[in-house]
């Protein structure tokens, strides 16, 4: 059984990506690998725990994913499709705490970035922190590791998953904006003919096709 490493957890953006991947491939014998960051999906694929990965690699609000072009930057790689992504943040908070005393927000870079305004907006009294992944955001929120007082930005079905209370829906500032995922297998240093061979039948049942 493949194994595919996709950046974030259960209720991320690049898991839903993950799944509309495979279903377009018409991989059905697969198990989904949650491994939050692109360093570790480079270092899965390295090793040979994970065959694939699927990584944001750019949006069009925030344009490129810093970790993903710094990780990959010098790594040769096969690209097997590009699935475009329509992004859609919503914000939550704990249940039973009151919205006023709300002092931060906790998401990812790149979304607290494509919320900037609307943000500014709606919410101009709540402090930014940066963390790993969004839904890593609503898990924490809904386990404690956040404090109370903590928004998270995430997905609808993030924010579901962990029973958070929704305070606003499509909060990103532009209603069309989209990410790239990229879904790709690995070739590096004297393994490169082995894996290009090893993949080109799955290639083959890609047809390198672009949902773009």
């Amino acid at each position: 059984m493949d194994k595919i490493g996709y950046m974030g957890i259960p209720g991320s953006f690049s898991e839903v990506a993950a799944n509309e991947l495979l279903a377009q491939a018409g991989m059905t014998e697969t198990e989904l690998v949650p491994l939050v960051c692109a360093k570790n999906i480079l270092e899965a694929m390295q090793k040979g725990e994970v065959q694939y990965g699927v990584l944001g690699v750019e949006n069009s609000t925030a344009g490129p994913v810093g970790e993903f072009v710094h990780t990959f930057e010098n790594i040769s790689y096969e690209k097997l499709a590009v699935y475009v992504l329509p992004i859609h943040h919503c914000l939550f908070k704990k249940p039973g705490v009151d919205a006023a005393a709300l002092q931060e927000v906790a998401s990812h870079p790149q979304a607290l970035r494509q919320t900037i305004n609307t943000r500014k907006e709606k919410f101009p009294d709540l402090k930014e922190l940066e963390i790993e992944d969004t839904a890593i955001g609503a898990e924490w929120l809904a386990k404690g590791i956040l404090p109370e007082t903590t928004a998270a930005i995430c997905s609808a079905r993030a924010g579901k998953l962990w029973d958070l209370e929704m305070i606003a829906e499509n909060i990103e500032d532009s209603s069309t904006g989209w990410w790239d995922c990229l879904f790709l297998c690995g070739c590096w240093q004297a393994d490169v003919d082995a894996r290009l061979t090893t993949y080109s039948s799955m290639g083959d049942r890609l047809g390198r096709f672009s949902l773009k």
